[in-house]
């Protein structure tokens, strides 16, 4: 199992831009300056401290469609950090938490980024 790895928040912002980018070109940027609009802080901020804050973004910018919202947080979100990480095994149930339990989300996804 992978999650030995320290990813600092950088190097998230990284990795998630570059993954974004190559499926939905310009969507990370744009999507980074809603999140600084409307919280003040970057997108990777709110998914590591304030996934409630994140949650209420993406569901606002899109219509309140909480499976979009889910969507972006698995395949654009989640994804590149754990195959970085070599640990898909959680994708599914860390997407879950994020739309049902933010607060259980952040707890584990910085268990598994070493935060």
């Amino acid at each position: 199992m992978g999650g030995e790895r320290f990813l600092g928040r950088s190097k998230l912002v990284s990795i998630v831009k570059r993954y974004m980018d190559s499926k939905a070109p310009g969507y990370f940027t744009s999507l980074d300056i809603f999140c600084r609009k409307f919280s003040g802080k970057s997108c990777i901020d709110l998914l590591i401290d304030e996934p409630d804050k994140l949650k209420d973004v993406l569901v606002n910018k899109l219509g309140n469609d909480i499976y979009t919202a889910y969507f972006i947080i698995k395949y654009l979100f989640l994804r590149p950090i754990l195959i970085e990480l070599d640990r898909l095994d959680v994708e599914e149930e860390l997407a879950t938490l994020f739309i049902q339990n933010p607060e259980k989300f952040r707890e584990k996804l910085k268990q598994i980024l070493n935060l």
